[in-house]
């Protein structure tokens, strides 16, 4: 399928999908973001044979990574200066890869008790698991293959058991955590 028309087709899912469950953020400017970036992938990569490997893959990312022109505020209502910074090192390596960010992934506030808005999406009526719900639900409903999280102590890998899709949690260290908020940096883990 070409790139243009997989973005517009997640983006109506999302509409669609996503109404009940909140697995992603608002955001105001979604359509127009991603059509821009993809627009831009199929300039910088015109021969298929060139691409890299995740080329126009959709991804969300939960709301503790920075995100180059996306708002964060893990979770809380904290104002948007507080989070500044640089973008999360895992997500510059993705995009490098050629993945696209769908957008940004409902976690609980700080990663921590507060449920955020997330429902589950196998029964609405029960929880979807954690910090990284917003991530695992977004998979789970397929508005994209891959989604990011954190796990300090289950985040990762509940959410994804409660919602029914496979989450995976690295070795400490493995992968950055640079441009993450954080909450308990000596245990925090990126994860998938």
């Amino acid at each position: 399928m070409p790139l243009l028309d997989y973005v517009q087709d997640a983006l109506q899912e999302l509409v669609v999908k996503d109404a009940a469950i909140h697995s992603f953020l608002p955001e105001q400017q979604r359509e127009s973001r991603l059509y821009q970036e993809a627009e831009k992938l199929l300039k910088l990569y015109p021969d298929p044979a060139a691409r890299p490997p995740l080329f126009g893959i959709l991804i969300g990312v939960k709301d503790l990574y920075r995100v180059d022109a996306l708002p964060t505020q893990a979770g809380s209502k904290l104002p948007l200066e507080v989070f500044a910074g640089a973008q999360a090192a895992l997500v510059t390596r993705l995009k490098q890869a050629g993945c696209l960010v769908l957008g940004k992934t409902v976690s609980t506030e700080f990663a921590y008790f507060s449920p955020g808005p997330t429902h589950n999406p196998i029964n609405p009526e029960h929880t979807p698991g954690g910090s990284s719900s917003g991530s695992a639900a977004a998979v789970a409903l397929g508005l994209c293959p891959l989604a990011l999280g954190t796990q300090t102590i289950a985040s990762v890998s509940r959410p994804a058991s409660y919602c029914g899709v496979f989450g995976f949690k690295p070795s400490f260290g493995r992968m950055p955590l640079d441009g993450i908020f954080p909450f308990a940096q000596s245990v925090d883990h990126a994860g998938l």
